[in-house]
C-alpha cells in the first residue's frame, strides 16, 4: 500500500539525533560479561487487536496480508495459541515479563486512563540487554504516566525506544509528538487541527533504521504498534475503496493490510542486510478482535470460527495468530501447523533459551526453543490461566456472557478441558461460593457451544482449584495506578 514511503516523506532527518540511553558501542559493555557466538537476533511483532481470524492465514477472506501469510507458509503457524488475557495491558505485561495474569504486576487495563506501573518486574528485554543485546521498542508502551521517568520503557531494557507511552495517547493516529527515549518530540505537520503525517509510518521507519544501524551486537527488535486498534484510521483505504462497505470496516481492512505491509518490509530489510539466516521473528497480537468505533468484527469472521471476542475469556477473545519464522534455524518443515498449547508468558524464557540467558527463578513461562527447532525435550504446561478484571465494555462482549461481562472472570485450560469462572461481583474474589462455571471440552468442541459443567463435577472443581492456586494477591500499595496527562 505504500504507506512507509508516504510517512518518510519530509523527515528523513527526524528524529535528528539518538538520545540518551541508546544503544551503546561494543567496547563499551561490561568486558566481565562473556557474550556467545553469533547468538540469534529477534524481532517481536504484537499487533493490537487483532483476531484469530484475520490473517489469510487462518482463514480470512476478505483481508488481503500476502506478506505474513508468507511468513507463515515458510515457518510456523501456531493454531492453540493464546494471549495471557482478553485485553491489552495485562495481556502485554505478561507477555513482557513472563508471568500469567494471577502474577504479573498488571492485572487490568488501566482505569480512567491511568496506565498501571510494571513495579520494575524485569522484562525479556532487560535479560537481553544485561547479556549484550541492543534493544528497541517501537510503538506502543502503556506501563506508567505520559513522562519520563522510572516506568518508562528505558527502564525496562529497550534501550531505544520511539512512539507513545501511554495507552490513551496511541488511540491518535496522527499524533503532535512521539516520545524518543525520554524526549517528547513534536510530528512535524501534525500541530494543526488536522495531522498529515501518519503515527505508525514514521514509528516504522525509526524501526528499520535501528535494523540497518552497523553493530556487532545481535539485536532485539519489538514492533508494538497500534494496529489495528479502533479509531479505524489509515492514511489510504487502496483496494478497499469502493466496495460499498461500512467506511469503519474499510478502514479496519486497511489498517490490517499495512500492518502486513510493514511486516514485509521488515523482512526484506532483514534479507538485504543478510540478517535472515540469524533472526527469529514472532508475529502474535494482544487480545481477540474488538468490536469498536463501529467496526464490525461479524463481517470479517474476526474470530475465526471461536466463540466471543476482546474481553471475553472464550476463545474468541484470548486465542490469537502466532507465527514464528527462522528459515536458517529451525528443523521442522516450513508451512508446519503447530498444535502446541502456548501462552504469551512463554515467550521471555523461549528467547532467554535462545540467546543462553537463565530466566528469572520467577516465571510462569516454558521455552518454545524444543517446539519451533523440532530438537528437544518439550515441556506442557499442567494448565494454561487467565483473569479478566473488568475495565471497558461493548454489547457484543455482555451479550455474550449473558451480562456478567462486568463481573470478574478467570479461565483455564488443561488437558482437554476449558474452565471459564464468574465472581459475584467486579472485585476480585477467590473462587468458590457466589461463583458461577462453564466447562467446554476443546478437542471436541473448540467452539464452546456445549457447557458440560454439570455432568463433569469433579472436572469442575479440578479447574477451580487451579484458578485458586494461580492468584497470588497484589501488594495493593503497589498496584495503584500511576497518574498522568493524557496525549
Amino acid at each position: 500500500m505504500g504507506g512507509l514511503a508516504a510517512g518518510a516523506v519530509g523527515v528523513a532527518a527526524w528524529p535528528v539525533s539518538r538520545a540518551p540511553g541508546t544503544s551503546a558501542a561494543p567496547e563499551e559493555r561490561d568486558a566481565a560479561s562473556p557474550v556467545p557466538a553469533r547468538r540469534p537476533n529477534f524481532i517481536v511483532v504484537l499487533a493490537d487487536d487483532l483476531g484469530y481470524g484475520q490473517l489469510g492465514c487462518y482463514g480470512q477472506q476478505k483481508i488481503r496480508t500476502p506478506r505474513i501469510d508468507r511468513l507463515a507458509a515458510e515457518g510456523l503457524r501456531f493454531t492453540h495459541a493464546y494471549a495471557a488475557a482478553p485485553v491489552c495491558a495485562p495481556a502485554r505485561a505478561s507477555l513482557l515479563t513472563g508471568l500469567h495474569s494471577g502474577h504479573a504486576p498488571v492485572r487490568r487495563n488501566p482505569p480512567q486512563g491511568q496506565d498501571l506501573p510494571l513495579q520494575g518486574v524485569p522484562t525479556f528485554a532487560t535479560l537481553l540487554r544485561e547479556s549484550g543485546y541492543r534493544t528497541g521498542l517501537f510503538g506502543k508502551w502503556g506501563f506508567g504516566p505520559d513522562q519520563a521517568g522510572p516506568e518508562h520503557p528505558n527502564s525496562y531494557g529497550f534501550e531505544e525506544f520511539f512512539g507513545y507511552l501511554t495507552h490513551r495517547s496511541a488511540h491518535y493516529y496522527y499524533p503532535r509528538a512521539l516520545w524518543h527515549n525520554e524526549e517528547l518530540v513534536p510530528v512535524p505537520g501534525n500541530q494543526g487541527e488536522s495531522g498529515m503525517l501518519f503515527g505508525p509510518d514514521l514509528i516504522m521507519r525509526r524501526a528499520l533504521d535501528f535494523l540497518r544501524e552497523p553493530n556487532r551486537e545481535p539485536f532485539l527488535l519489538t514492533l508494538t504498534l497500534p494496529l489495528p486498534h479502533a479509531p479505524s484510521a489509515a492514511p489510504r483505504l487502496g483496494e478497499y475503496s469502493g466496495l460499498g462497505w461500512d467506511p469503519e470496516d474499510a478502514a479496519h481492512a486497511a489498517q490490517i493490510t499495512l500492518l502486513d505491509t510493514y511486516v514485509g518490509t521488515l523482512v526484506d530489510e532483514l534479507r538485504t542486510q543478510g540478517l535472515d539466516e540469524n533472526t527469529v521473528v514472532i508475529f502474535t497480537s494482544d487480545n481477540g478482535p474488538h468490536q469498536e468505533r463501529g467496526v464490525h468484527p461479524d463481517f470479517f469472521q474476526a474470530a475465526g470460527p471461536f466463540r466471543g471476542l476482546k474481553r471475553n475469556l472464550y476463545e474468541g477473545g484470548i486465542r490469537v495468530p502466532f507465527i514464528a519464522w527462522a528459515p536458517g534455524m529451525f528443523q521442522r518443515t516450513a508451512g508446519t501447523t503447530v498444535e502446541h498449547p502456548t501462552a504469551h508468558y512463554d515467550l521471555l524464557t523461549t528467547l532467554a533459551d535462545f540467546a543462553e540467558v537463565p530466566p528469572p527463578d520467577a516465571t510462569d513461562g516454558f521455552s518454545l526453543r524444543p517446539v519451533f527447532t523440532g530438537e528437544g525435550e518439550v515441556s506442557v504446561h499442567p494448565y494454561l490461566y487467565w483473569l479478566r478484571l473488568h475495565v471497558g465494555s461493548t454489547p457484543a462482549h455482555r451479550a455474550e456472557e449473558d451480562e456478567r461481562g462486568l463481573n470478574v472472570s478467570a479461565a483455564v485450560r488443561f488437558d482437554r478441558w476449558k474452565l471459564i469462572g464468574w465472581g459475584p461481583s467486579p472485585d476480585y474474589s477467590r473462587p468458590g461460593p457466589g461463583w458461577t462455571y462453564e466447562l467446554y471440552d476443546l478437542f471436541d468442541d473448540p467452539w464452546e457451544s456445549e457447557d458440560v459443567a454439570s455432568r463433569q463435577p469433579s472436572v469442575v472443581e479440578r479447574g477451580a482449584a487451579y484458578m485458586r492456586e494461580a492468584w497470588v494477591p497484589p501488594d495493593l500499595t503497589q498496584q495503584r495506578p500511576v497518574t498522568g496527562a493524557p496525549a
